[in-house]
């Protein structure tokens, strides 16, 4: 099922960035009625006026100042008991791994539009136009993501089935309270030579209040079993200069790339980081796990275990290039 306010959120910004240019032109359509001499208010009839068509030139030249501001409110995706929302990936050599029962939500500020997305086109160093969604900024951090879905190995996978005995259950995966502040998806044509698919630079500060492994999976009901889990608290990833947010790929000097391309072993589809186009130097990211821990159910009947590793952090880490290659079966 899936529920949220985005449709109403989109319309209620336009119309309120709307307001400011028609009461602006309103106030010159009156200021101008009473300059005009009285004569005026009875123009000859000789030219006749109506709305024109512009040309394909003249529209092209059209630009939103303010671009659109549109919210998630209230939004929630949930997989049915009887027939839940799965996603499988299916290797190359007939493996295929799968996330299943997806529910995905997020809590909301109390004013809807306080702080919303915020989408515009804007241009690039290179000169090119780019689609920019810019994040919420958060700073409260009141916008909560939360996941949870089973996920599962299948060692030979095929005609839409895994084979009886080589499927592997790795149980529950439960992500909560995931912010994301600041930061955007920022889209445009590719900027590497001789190369077509779309540039993208990505880049937030993020922090999640845990991320947990239940090997036990779910009930029939959809209640986690909590008897063993894996458990990581307090994750927090930023700039490691600035603080704010971490910019994993920049259209302006580290760019992403998507594309389709095809090699002597066929076609796939091709996700890249690539080098960095400037001398600038390629930001560094800061990594820390307030906590990790494993619990261990009790046999018949005794408490249950828990294993205290304490925090971990990366002071700095930096991707200078990334090249991943989807295939299909081959």
């Amino acid at each position: 099922m899936m529920r949220g306010g985005a449709t109403s959120a989109i319309g209620q910004a336009i119309a309120t960035r709307g307001l400011a240019p028609l009461r602006a032109a309103g106030a010159i359509a009156a200021l101008l009625a009473l300059a005009l001499p009285a004569a005026a208010a009875t123009p000859a009839a000789s030219t006749a006026h109506a709305m024109q068509a512009l040309q394909d030139d003249e529209l092209a030249a059209v630009r939103g100042a303010d671009g659109i501001a549109f919210n998630l409110s209230n939004f929630s995706l949930t997989s049915s008991l009887t027939n839940p929302l799965s996603l499988t990936y299916v290797s190359p050599n007939g493996s295929a791994l799968t996330l299943s029962g997806l529910d995905l939500s997020r809590t909301d500020d109390a004013d809807q539009f306080a702080d919303p997305y915020q989408l515009s086109l804007r241009p690039t160093a290179a000169g090119t136009d780019m689609i920019a969604i810019d994040f919420p900024l958060n700073v409260a951090g009141n916008q909560k993501w939360s996941l949870t879905a089973d996920f599962s190995h299948c060692g030979s996978f095929a005609a839409g089935a895994c084979a009886a005995g080589a499927s592997f259950f790795g149980g529950t995966l439960q992500v909560l309270d995931l912010t994301m502040k600041g930061g955007g998806l920022y889209v445009a044509p590719s900027q590497v030579a001789n190369t077509e698919g779309i540039a993208f630079g990505l880049g937030t500060q993020l922090d999640i209040g845990s991320l947990s492994v239940w090997s036990r999976g779910r009930a029939a009901d959809g209640s986690i079993d909590r008897g063993d889990v894996l458990a990581f608290t307090g994750i927090h990833l930023v700039d490691a200069s600035s603080g704010g947010a971490y910019m994993l790929a920049d259209l302006d000097r580290h760019p992403g790339l998507i594309n389709a391309a095809t090699d002597a072993t066929g076609s796939y589809l091709h996700l890249q980081v690539g080098w960095p186009t400037t001398s600038a130097e390629v930001p560094a990211a800061t990594l820390r796990i307030d906590n990790i821990s494993f619990t261990t159910a009790g046999l018949n009947g005794a408490a249950a275990t828990t294993t205290n590793l304490g925090s971990a952090s990366i002071a700095s880490m930096q991707i200078n290039y990334l090249d991943i290659k989807f295939r299909t079966g081959q």
